[in-house]
């Protein structure tokens, strides 16, 4: 596996990613697919990496530095990873670890004091993994957007 900064060719592939890993999975969930203008959004004022195994695009991730516009649930000083997505294949294989301990790395270079995500009720295993890499559960920050309910995990770092 080769993890490498996305570049403007991967707005497509963003945007296939994040529409396999989130669009139709459970409930609460998005129903809209992802199209490349997503992309452009994200990198204003995050940094996406991607995932290579073979070759291919297997697994994308964003991450926005403390501060960073993007941030939807990041307080102050903390850092945000978002839209981690992995192809099916490819899971259960440490790429999604690989990505978001990348995030973390990032977030401690930035000075951040901590990482903060959110993740869909219905996205167990996704629960498990931030667990194990040391993420809490913030419910009191957990909040509402259009497409239902948002669960906040917190590393302090």
């Amino acid at each position: 596996m080769r993890i490498r900064p996305a570049t403007e060719g991967d707005a497509v592939l963003a945007a296939e990613l994040w529409t396999e890993a989130y669009t139709g999975r459970g409930p609460g969930g998005r129903t809209a697919p992802y199209d490349a203008s997503e992309y452009a959004t994200v990198t204003r004022s995050g940094r996406l990496f991607v995932a290579e195994r073979d070759g291919a695009a297997v697994a994308i991730v964003a991450f926005f530095p403390p501060g960073a516009a993007g941030r939807v649930i990041g307080g102050a000083g903390e850092a945000e990873l978002s839209r981690l997505a992995v192809t099916a294949p490819a899971r259960r294989d440490g790429i999604g670890r690989a990505l978001a301990e990348l995030c973390g790395a990032e977030a401690r270079a930035s000075g951040a004091t901590a990482i903060v995500l959110w993740s869909r009720p219905y996205q167990v295993e996704a629960h498990r993994l931030y667990e194990s890499l040391g993420y809490r559960r913030a419910p009191e920050r957990d909040s509402r957007d259009d497409d239902g309910e948002r669960l906040v995990f917190v590393l302090e770092l």
